[in-house]
């Protein structure tokens, strides 16, 4: 296969079988050989923090990995599905597997204890201040 091809096959295949979906919810969105969940991101004016909700339909706990390495906030992990039908005097097992990550830029200065991190129902919450302690406004003096 020519890297012509493959690069359309790669494009359409995104366009046509752009998710993944599981009882109406959007779970992994499929790029190339690449996933990545989905993410809705909220940030709270008045608690000055933000959150970030990924959606990761019939993942538990132990499936996901969260990391903060300098700025970066990095979920990532795997897919693991297997089903076994028999219908009709047929027997069909499928089974698919993914790796995802998502990485998110966060603010200086957010320690990891500052980080609120909560998983149920397939949704993975994280939670942070806005700005570290370094990066609040400070008022000066005019001299």
């Amino acid at each position: 296969m020519s890297l012509f091809d493959k690069l359309f096959d790669d494009a359409f295949s995104a366009r046509l079988h752009p998710s993944h979906n599981t009882e109406g919810n959007t779970a992994l969105t499929h790029r190339g050989d690449r996933a990545f969940p989905g993410m809705d991101l909220h940030e709270n004016a008045e608690t000055k923090t933000v959150t970030a909700t990924f959606k990761l339909p019939g993942l538990k706990q132990q499936d996901v990995n969260v990391e903060v390495h300098g700025n970066r906030l990095t979920i990532f992990g795997e897919s693991k599905r297997s089903e076994n039908y028999d219908k009709g005097g047929y027997v069909m097992q499928e089974r698919s597997y993914s790796k995802f990550s998502r990485t998110l830029q966060i603010p200086q200065g957010i320690k990891t204890e500052d980080f609120h991190v909560m998983m149920e129902n397939g949704v993975l919450t994280v939670s942070f201040p806005k700005a570290g302690p370094d990066q609040q406004p400070r008022r000066v003096t005019i001299a």
